[in-house]
């Protein structure tokens, strides 16, 4: 499935948050959303680099969001509900979320400057979480297939190990892509591993040199169709791990993967479009209405020295709209991208915030009875 984490593309896509916020405030307006019914809420992960984007979204619709999301921004889909009970014009924003390092160049990664080193994390924590045990199972995979020669012809030497097909869990060989005529009995038994006559698609796939080095590691020529995972995702407070769960169909595409992390992110706010999408169509919450439910992905750049905050970027992926006349509109990545980008990023409704916190600082004090 490598083309749907493709399909999603980012480059000239990405908008400052800073420009995002009023463009979306600005589109809910020309579909006919008033500012004092509309009720915004954000679907994102519990990480401190979601908060920059929290705070652009309460300056420009005026009050603060709902929250829908979940840990690495799963959407809580039973909290349609609550929220459509808390405005007439009802606004969701998911985005799954990605660190950036823009000295490196690397994803997946964000500056945590209150930890004692100031050095970089994982960014999402969860989402990186999960790839690791999946990319350690990989990486040993590619150290315990050795390509070889056995009487002058191509061998494949496998790990006793990875020829274990009753393991509740690990990664699995597709020996048939590997194995000339599948699994048959070994040309040779070594201690720990044996050697099979090699698969003929894999001699012409890969370079001859590969062949006739001694035992040489397959590494990352181990490509995502010669392998799969087994895994059960483990319990946790609220259950079995949904988010792993939903990543395990293209975790063979993400451990293969140059940015990991980027492609998980992309996938997983893909997957939650759809999931929540069905949710809000089938569900009778938002009945009655109007609805724009917006899918992407924040990218956290790590601030530079004397920044406060992310300098964050959005990439839209998708959206569903739903009027309170019944009317249903989705709009996919370029149809929702050019829709925002013809709307202002200036917005004369938006909030003071030092204005706002200031007069409440000021207000008369309200007494609260023994």
């Amino acid at each position: 499935m490598p083309h749907v984490v493709d399909d999603f593309q980012l480059g000239a896509r990405a908008m400052r948050y800073s420009l995002f916020a009023p463009r979306l405030y600005n589109y809910c307006l020309s579909l006919g959303f008033q500012r004092d019914r509309m009720m915004p809420s954000r679907a994102f992960c519990s990480d401190e680099s979601q908060g920059y984007p929290v705070i652009l979204l309460m300056q420009h619709f005026g009050t603060f969001p709902f929250d829908h999301g979940r840990v690495g921004g799963k959407v809580a889909t039973n909290r349609h509900g609550p929220h459509a009970h808390h405005g007439e014009d009802l606004v969701i924003i998911q985005a799954s979320h990605v660190g950036y390092d823009p000295f490196a160049r690397r994803f997946g990664v964000y500056q945590r400057q209150r930890t004692a080193d100031r050095g970089f994390g994982d960014n999402c924590g969860k989402l990186c979480g999960i790839l690791h045990w999946y990319q350690k199972e990989y990486e040993d995979a590619g150290r315990n297939v050795a390509l070889a020669t056995i009487d002058g012809a191509p061998a494949v030497f496998i790990d006793n190990h990875l020829l274990t097909q009753e393991r509740a869990e690990g990664l699995f060989l597709r020996l048939d892509r590997l194995i000339a005529d599948g699994v048959g009995a070994p040309l040779k038994v070594l201690s720990t591993a044996k050697g099979f006559p090699a698969a003929p698609g894999l001699v012409a796939l890969l370079p001859a040199e590969m062949w006739t080095g001694g035992h040489t590691p397959i590494g990352s020529r181990l490509s995502p169709d010669m392998f799969f995972f087994r895994r059960t995702p483990p319990e946790g407070p609220e259950g079995p791990d949904l988010l792993e769960a939903a990543l395990a169909p293209v975790m063979p595409i993400l451990v293969t993967s140059a940015r990991p992390a980027l492609d998980a992110a992309r996938f997983h706010t893909q997957v939650e479009f759809d999931r929540t999408y069905r949710s809000l169509r089938n569900g009778p919450e938002y009945r009655g209405k109007n609805l724009l439910f917006v899918a992407g992905l924040n990218i956290d750049v790590s601030p530079p020295p004397g920044m406060p905050f992310p300098l964050t970027k959005f990439v839209p992926w998708a959206a569903y709209i739903r009027l309170r006349d019944g009317s249903e509109t989705l709009l996919e990545q370029d149809a929702l991208f050019e829709a925002l980008m013809r709307q202002s990023p200036d917005n004369a409704d938006q909030l003071s915030l030092d204005a706002a916190i200031l007069a409440m600082a000021q207000a008369e004090g309200v007494d609260v009875p023994a």
